[in-house]
């Protein structure tokens, strides 16, 4: 396990929904992966409500029979693989059922490599995800013979609205998302969501705790 990165939201906005997390760039992965809702918390707005998230980078794979993958969609994995012991390539394979097989070293260690063995069907009903932290952050339908490779480059971005963990969503209908940018040696941010759906922009942890005093001591 590696460095701990974390987002922590003010909730100022004037109705109740839910907090969603997701990274937006699929294709870095696949042709046409999308992303999905990688974490996702209800909240109720008020002027103390805060929401925070917490993740690592552990890398792996997984897979759900999601049939169709397109937005609107849940995908729900039925089978999750963690590559952060090294193990970064691995198969998946179809005997009557869908399975990970063959975990290895991969050529380079930057990199996650998956296989999809020839026995895959054609019209296959299965999904493959990339994960990070354990949650599934983009998939792509499952097909024979593809061999797909992911760098880990992660861009986050946290949305408010109707978005439940698993969803799969399209990242251009999503409304007025923040991105999240840390900097270097940065782990945790702060931003706040206002009542008029205007975002704070993020701050460091000790920014944020900095503004918290000053607030207390009015």
């Amino acid at each position: 396990m590696g460095n701990i990165y974390s987002v922590t939201v003010n909730n100022r906005a004037n109705h109740s929904a839910y907090f969603m997390v997701f990274q937006d760039d699929p294709t870095s992965w696949a042709p046409n992966a999308m992303s999905l809702a990688w974490f996702s918390k209800y909240s109720n707005p008020s002027p103390t409500a805060r929401i925070k998230f917490e993740w690592t980078l552990d890398t792996g794979f997984s897979w759900a029979e999601t049939g169709e993958l397109q937005a609107g969609i849940q995908f729900t994995a039925s089978e999750l693989f963690d590559a952060s012991n090294g193990q970064n390539k691995i198969t998946l394979d179809y005997n009557k059922a869908y399975q990970f097989i063959e975990p290895s070293k991969g050529p380079d260690p930057a990199r996650f490599y998956l296989r999809e063995s020839p026995n895959i069907p054609i019209n296959s009903q299965a999904s493959v995800g990339v994960t990070m932290a354990g949650k599934t952050v983009y998939a792509v339908q499952a097909r024979p013979n593809q061999n797909l490779t992911f760098s880990t480059t992660p861009k986050y971005y946290i949305a408010y609205g109707s978005y439940e963990e698993g969803d799969v969503i399209d990242v251009g209908s999503i409304n007025n998302p923040q991105e999240l940018s840390y900097p270097t040696g940065v782990y945790s941010l702060t931003t706040t969501l206002n009542v008029d759906n205007t975002w704070d922009p993020p701050v460091t942890l000790a920014e944020a705790n900095t503004q918290r005093l000053r607030l207390l001591s009015r």
